[in-house]
């Protein structure tokens, strides 16, 4: 199973455009933001100090969690060719089981997700230091890689399942981009948490990596806004930027986000145990 997860980081890293397409989400948001959202959101908070170091903070917090789900699902990519290609059923020929070799492809997924996040949050962290002047601390660069770590097994897992059912190189490959373009508004970053409707923000809920987003402005941000805003005004802040989410009525802290976070990694691993019994059944029955 080693073997199998070793091989697919290996193809995936030797791949160079891959790897850039498969940051293109991230890439998206980044550029949306410097050419687009930047000034409108600094426009909406000029009584506040330091607002555009604040805003670098949550957008680095967005993009890092948009990397992750949009790199894990080009990783799992070599899941939809080798069934493709048949070499997923060479596999099974050895002491591979099926369970196994779907753990290989889940596990290699979340390394390169989790890779992937901490290359995409230190080249924000040096453009926005040298712009803006940002300063984020050792230790919540550290916690932030425990949050990196949740959102790349949640990102994956919640992929997984959307590639248990595709088949085809092609379909994978218009899908990829579908979901790229989606990462930014799952987690809360081309539009603010506190511009959705209410049922836009129960579906951004629903998605792991945005709690990973939310951690992350809470682990950024909380430094400066606690010194530098009144405490009315930083309670709007917190809603409207999604730095805090609210479950019935109860706003999360860092520590309800990460079980927040784990409790759905296991829901999603159950999801993806009775999926794969069940399309697995189908593939017997047709090739039967």
């Amino acid at each position: 199973m080693f073997a199998l997860v070793q091989r697919n980081i290996k193809i995936y890293f030797s791949n160079i455009p891959g790897v850039i397409m498969s940051c293109f989400g991230a890439l998206i948001s980044f550029f949306i933001y410097v050419g687009f959202l930047q000034k409108n959101l600094e426009s909406s908070w000029p009584q506040i100090a330091n607002v555009k170091q604040m805003l670098d903070l949550w957008m680095i917090a967005g993009i890092v969690a948009i990397a992750g789900i949009t790199t894990s699902f080009q990783a799992l990519g070599q899941l939809v060719k080798d069934r493709e290609t048949r070499t997923a059923d060479d596999m099974r020929l050895t002491d591979l089981s099926l369970s196994k070799q779907n753990l290989a492809y889940v596990v290699s997924s979340s390394i390169v997700s989790f890779l992937m996040q901490i290359i995409t949050f230190v080249v924000m962290d040096i453009y926005f230091t040298a712009v803006h002047k940002i300063n984020i601390s050792l230790k919540n660069s550290l916690l932030a890689l425990i949050f990196m770590v949740l959102g790349a097994v949640g990102a994956t897992l919640l992929n997984e399942i959307i590639v248990l059912f595709i088949h085809s190189s092609t379909t994978f490959s218009r899908l990829s981009a579908v979901i790229g373009a989606i990462a930014g508004f799952a987690v809360a970053t081309y539009l603010p948490y506190g511009t959705l409707s209410s049922t836009a923000q129960t579906l951004v809920k629903l998605v792991p990596s945005s709690y990973e987003a939310s951690a992350l402005r809470s682990l950024f941000l909380n430094k400066i806004s606690e010194n530098q805003m009144p405490a009315s005004v930083r309670s709007t802040m917190v809603n409207y930027l999604g730095v805090h989410f609210k479950i019935n009525g109860y706003q999360l802290t860092r520590l309800d986000t990460a079980y927040v976070m784990v409790g759905m990694i296991l829901l999603l691993s159950i999801v993806i145990v009775i999926s794969s019994v069940e399309v697995g059944k189908r593939k017997i029955q047709v090739e039967g």
